[in-house]
């Protein structure tokens, strides 16, 4: 079996990467770590490490050469490569998904990160920016690709305020050919817009399972999931068997419109009560988007 992880920075590959090991007992390899090794840069920050790539085209082609050797002489790994989806033949390739400001808050709790220790979370979010766009630029250049391109990807989980645990059941499942949904995301990050004052005759099937043909359809703004649809598809949703949830990307056409913010809509619509009743449905999901909703009544007083 072979898992290649690709991701946004901070999305939790190397986390997921082992305890997916463990759980398969397969070998998992990080391709950061041979970068570094074979730049021999070691004693840079992770920003300067993407810097100096640039500069230095043949460490990346040194690094791509490793995975090609892999893709030839072993039949089991769990690869944590941005590029491995391109160089890989016959892996189940998994994009990990995370927010900017999640990622920045993770890597500034996370002190065995070597070369990544920030003053702040503004300088933190600044330097991933930075590499992302420095990763972004190489890939472009050396390979014509976009490796943030889903369609790369048979499995596509967002991971911003998911348990690390539930992914790796997640993707062990699916490498295991127990369901076939791509898009992923956890419950908390659903954000109803759509009144439970509003619904009649609310009711929910047996507690559906991955193997059950069912979705959300959602907007996904900043990896939150804009519900506008039935209310008991979301109460379905809400009573799935996992933390995580299907979903398909569906735009309301009347967000079509461009400039339309619909997080501008949300603070104005939502209230902190209309989220809790839903969460009172649920029995367990606490919305994430109730931070933002605390944020926006913050400044308002």
């Amino acid at each position: 079996m072979r898992i290649t992880l690709s991701g946004n920075l901070g999305s939790g590959k190397s986390t997921i990467g082992v305890r997916l090991s463990e759980r398969l007992n397969i070998p998992y390899i990080s391709t950061g770590r041979i970068f570094r090794e074979i730049g021999h840069i070691s004693n840079l920050t992770a920003l300067q490490t993407n810097l100096a790539a640039e500069d230095n085209a043949e460490i990346d082609f040194a690094v791509d050469n490793k995975i090609k050797e892999l893709d030839q002489t072993t039949s089991d790994f769990i690869l944590d490569s941005r590029m491995a989806w391109h160089f890989v033949h016959g892996a189940i390739n998994v994009f990990l998904s995370v927010e900017p400001e999640t990622a920045a808050a993770r890597i500034m709790g996370d002190p065995t990160r070597s070369g990544e220790a920030y003053a702040d979370a503004h300088t933190a979010l600044e330097s991933l920016r930075r590499r992302r766009e420095s990763e972004n630029k190489r890939y472009r250049i050396l390979y014509g690709v976009d490796s943030d391109d889903i369609n790369n990807y048979q499995l596509v989980i967002i991971t911003d305020d998911a348990d690390p645990d539930d992914i790796v059941t997640l993707i062990a499942d699916f490498a295991k050919k127990k369901y076939k949904h791509k898009l992923w995301i956890p419950k908390t990050r659903v954000v109803p817009m759509i009144s439970i004052r509003d619904a009649s005759g609310l009711s929910f099937a047996a507690r559906l399972t991955p193997a059950d043909p069912f979705f959300l359809r959602l907007c996904v703004k900043r990896n939150f999931g804009f519900f506008f649809g039935n209310a008991n598809d979301l109460v379905n949703a809400l009573h799935f068997a996992l933390k995580l949830i299907p979903y398909a990307c569906e735009v309301p056409p009347f967000l079509s419109k461009p400039g339309y913010d619909i997080f501008k809509l949300a603070r104005e619509t939502l209230r902190p009560s209309d989220l809790y009743d839903w969460e009172e449905i649920s029995g367990d999901v606490e919305f994430a988007f109730s931070r933002q909703l605390m944020k926006t009544n913050a400044r308002a007083n």
